[in-house]
């Protein structure tokens, strides 16, 4: 039986350019929901009747959607998830309670618990994304560390990422699961990282060729061995 305690349950939401999202709030806030949301590539919908400079800039090229207006019920009709981060608290418990009655996703920034998800602290390394969650409780402490994995995680790794993906969908499609395995313990590890911090391309795709080479005679080479093991024996 599980804890009690584990009320958590981790998801990636994809594919956000087909469904309807919507922030109602036009604030700092509420532009850090909508970066976040952009990040991942949504359109929102904002509900607001002033946006700050950046929402604004966003609403401008197209990003957004923004609807000049405080925010109504039925305003969540047709939508997957619902955010409130508005200043007024009658106003988010009102999206909350619209969230709830639609069984929707719902997250509200001034009560994490009236709703039924919560965002995350993120780095973003390309398709990498290292995510952090105090479950609404400590925001500044996600935000620490988050820091502490921008500082550890930085760009390389994203590079890698790409690299790890072309070889896996190119060369070692050929490979059987467990030369594939091989492969990527040798490939995944902090001296590549190293060399990719240093600009040295040219020595990981050799690196990289070598390793492919070297898992294909290594493991055709073993089950020859063994059996002029058990010829001799």
């Amino acid at each position: 039986m599980m804890p009690a305690d584990r009320t958590a349950y981790p998801v990636i939401l994809t594919n956000l350019n087909q469904v309807r999202c919507v922030v109602v709030g036009g604030g700092a806030v509420a532009e850090r929901k909508v970066r976040d949301l952009l990040a991942a590539g949504a359109r929102p919908c904002v509900i607001s009747p002033a946006l700050t400079e950046m929402l604004a800039a966003w609403r401008d090229s197209g990003d957004l959607e923004h609807i000049p207006r405080c925010y109504e019920d039925g305003d969540l009709a047709g939508a997957f998830l619902a955010i409130a981060a508005t200043g007024k608290r009658e106003v988010n418990a009102a999206v909350a309670e619209e969230g709830a009655r639609r069984g929707m996703l719902v997250n509200i920034a001034d009560d994490p618990a009236s709703g039924n998800f919560h965002t995350v602290a993120a780095v973003r390394r390309g398709d990498l994304l290292l995510t952090v969650s105090t479950g609404g409780r400590s925001p500044a402490l996600s935000a620490l560390i988050r820091r502490d994995l921008e500082l550890h995680y930085g760009p390389a790794y994203g590079t890698l990422l790409d690299n790890l993906s072309r070889l896996r969908e190119g060369p070692a499609r050929r490979l059987k699961p467990q030369q594939r395995a091989m492969l990527w313990r040798r490939l995944i590890c902090e001296e590549v990282v190293g060399w990719l911090r240093d600009g040295a391309l040219e020595k990981i795709a050799r690196h990289a060729d070598e390793q492919l080479s070297a898992v294909q005679e290594e493991t055709t080479r073993a089950p020859q061995s063994t059996t002029a093991l058990n010829t001799r024996t």
